[in-house]
């Protein structure tokens, strides 16, 4: 390495006791060593805390903190606080690294110059593993190049650059007058609120084709963190960036991009928010589904159980089956969910309308080209409506 600069990697927990130790371990065995490895045990009751002081004694570079349960924003700060690396690197309590991810991203961040290092990663759930590249090309950028479409890449929903704090590479100089400003309240959109005002202090990124990062895509995770308090949440994220972009330089690239952000995260997280009085039937983002229609969800991500979650609640539309061709990892969290394969022999009048709920037009239309060759009646299949892809003037003013 000629990169001697230290590397502080600030590890948020909470109750994470069963991925913890891989997790350390993954950090502690990196081949860049010059690294200070800083776990926040926030208030966590399953055994993580007495782990991470196991940790701390047998590596000199684990530095632990303990504090009560204040929420994710809460502990990254405390991270921050403690950190003393020039560059700041943080990885969840439930995920693991690559053993040369962060040799990798320190050597492009300082033969670059740049204030950001992104990369890629992989999502891992239950045996299945896919990478998931940066829609931006390897390389170095100029952030006034990429602010146009950083947070909306012109095709509903593709980030130009990723949403998640982690997999990145910071620089605690530009990272702590961010970070310390986001607000507490902020729950289930905490990386958001970092990842692009930081990019708006920022002069130069650099886009690796490294994938060193794996998100553990636990399942029930995202259902578990919504309660009837989410839209007040979510309000919260907004009006805090709309705040943040709003005293940007860059302010006339932001709202459009903030307008459809704030479309796809309502989607995956209170899809009821688009059948308020002022909306037109159930289910608005598709175009609007008649009274008594007898559905098919498919698709079982973040998008898919929020979908399905508000229609089960209906009294107006019945849900007849919840399909995705992953089924068998996500059963276990609802046994509702079930092989896509089962159309081919379904009795097609079984049921009025097949719903995806997917929020990439590409893979939609996979999905619509698979069932049509299930003998799927393409008239049957919905996808989120032109009218709503498009339009982009109307969440802010609603929302906040």
């Amino acid at each position: 390495m000629e990169n001697n600069e230290k590397v502080s990697v600030i590890v948020p927990i909470y109750n994470v006791a069963a991925y913890l130790e891989k997790c350390i371990s993954s950090i502690i065995g990196q081949t860049y060593d010059k690294l200070q490895i800083i776990l926040v045990d926030d208030g966590s009751t399953d055994g993580s805390a007495q782990i991470c002081d196991q940790y701390a004694v047998m590596d000199s570079r684990v530095v632990v903190i303990h504090k009560k349960n204040e929420g994710l924003v809460r502990a990254r700060k405390s991270g921050l606080a403690a950190a003393t690396g020039e560059y700041i690197c943080y990885v969840d309590g439930d995920d693991w690294i690559e053993t040369d991810m962060i040799e990798s991203l320190s050597l492009d961040m300082v033969e670059h110059e740049a204030d950001l290092v992104v990369s890629n990663h992989y999502c891992d759930m239950e045996g299945y593993t896919q990478r998931v590249s940066c829609k931006l090309e390897p390389g170095v950028y100029k952030t006034k190049d990429i602010i146009p479409f950083m947070l909306y890449a012109e095709e509903f929903y593709q980030f130009g650059i990723s949403q998640f704090i982690w997999a990145k590479l910071f620089r605690k100089d530009i990272l702590w007058d961010i970070q310390i400003q986001v607000d507490d309240q902020i729950n289930c959109g905490e990386d958001v609120a970092v990842t692009y005002p930081y990019i708006l202090q920022t002069q130069k990124v650099y886009i690796s084709d490294l994938a060193g990062y794996h998100y553990i895509q636990r399942t029930g995770s995202m259902m578990d963190c919504y309660d009837a308090d989410e839209l007040v949440r979510n309000k919260c994220l907004i009006g805090y960036l709309r705040k943040v972009f709003a005293e940007s330089l860059y302010s006339q690239y932001l709202d459009r991009q903030l307008n459809q952000y704030a479309k796809n995260l309502l989607l995956t997280r209170n899809i009821a928010y688009f059948d308020l009085k002022d909306r037109n039937g159930i289910l608005a983002p598709y175009g609007g589904i008649e009274p008594y229609a007898r559905i098919i969800i498919y698709g079982a991500g973040k998008m898919g159980q929020s979908l399905y979650r508000y229609v089960k609640e209906q009294t107006t539309v019945k849900v007849v089956a919840w399909l995705d061709k992953n089924y068998a990892a996500y059963r276990r969290m609802n046994p509702d969910v079930n092989d896509p394969e089962q159309i081919s022999s379904c009795n097609h009048e079984m049921y009025d309308y097949i719903i995806l709920a997917i929020n990439s037009r590409r893979t939609a239309g996979s999905v619509c080209s698979f069932l049509e060759g299930m003998g799927v009646n393409k008239q049957k299949i919905r996808w989120l409506s032109e009218d709503f892809v498009k339009e982009d003037n109307y969440i802010l003013s609603h929302l906040l």
